[in-house]
């Protein structure tokens, strides 16, 4: 019984064995959105892994990762290649400062920077903050399992601040996509990406001089704390799932790797820089 034991245990082990579990591991094919790390409509889109200067040519090279792209026809690979360079570029030319937007109803004037408006790169995040609001908006409605456990919880907590008086309850909760973990080497005149990460936060959470947060009623505050409790706690999590993972999020993290290699380039030197790249796969 123990020599079987044994036995196992050496099978288990060479099994196991880091280089041979390094090789088996891409074809394990248990759906991870299951453990709630993908999107069930999980997609990879074409993105920059890498960029290099190449001084003697006075050119770029670009190192593609596929994605879950199948049959990438030439015409699709130039096409897509000139938008991540252009990407990269606007990430040279322009400051941190001005990569931001912000669609508030309540602030029309100060929704995104007037040279990011500009640019392809500045739509792409204004279509993923649009998106944002409407996906928090689907998680917090009452038509759906988590939006009943949402309100039925908030209810229940004015209840029990107000009493049975009847009081329109007036929660603000404003999403924000913001960079998360990010693991990057570079190496001379060479810059690769390993791991990009996004995740949303609140906005009081982001910004702690958040504007329109302010109570009178101390009870208000309390319940729109509680609110924005709630949603870290229960859609959060499943946001940021979307957002790193998600087919609808796939142009806002294309611009993502795009800036981040960005960082890999000496700024100073920008004006100089050349127009032209070559790319592979």
């Amino acid at each position: 019984m123990l020599r079987k034991i044994a036995a196992a245990l050496v099978i288990f082990c060479l099994v196991f064995e880091q280089s041979g579990f390094a090789q088996v591991a891409p074809q394990i094919t248990v759906p991870a959105y299951l453990a709630g790390a993908l999107s069930p409509d999980r997609f990879r889109p074409i993105h920059l892994r890498s960029i290099s200067f190449d001084q003697a040519t006075n050119n770029f090279n670009l190192l593609l990762d596929k994605g879950d792209v199948r049959d990438l026809r030439q015409s699709q690979l130039e096409e897509t290649t000139r938008r991540l360079f252009e990407y990269f570029q606007i990430g040279l030319r322009l400051p941190n400062s001005m990569f931001w937007v912000n669609l508030r109803p309540d602030d029309p004037s100060n929704i995104i920077d007037p040279y990011l408006e500009k640019t392809e790169l500045g739509k792409v995040l204004l279509e993923a903050d649009l998106q944002l609001k409407k996906d928090l908006s689907a998680c917090t409605s009452p038509d759906t399992k988590e939006g009943r456990s949402y309100w039925n919880k908030l209810y229940a907590k004015a209840e029990e601040l107000f009493g049975q008086s009847d009081v329109e309850i007036p929660t603000m909760t404003r999403p924000w996509i913001v960079p998360g973990e990010i693991i990057m080497a570079q190496s001379g005149e060479r810059a690769y990406v390993y791991k990009a990460m996004l995740k949303v936060m609140l906005e009081q959470d982001y910004l702690k001089d958040a504007p329109g947060y302010n109570f009178d009623d101390a009870r208000f505050k309390a319940l729109n704390e509680y609110s924005s409790q709630l949603i870290r706690a229960e859609i959060l999590p499943k946001l940021t799932r979307d957002v790193n993972s998600a087919k609808r999020y796939a142009g806002l993290r294309q611009v993502y790797y795009s800036l981040i290699l960005r960082s890999g380039i000496n700024k100073s030197d920008s004006r100089n820089l050349p127009l032209s790249s070559t790319a592979r796969i």
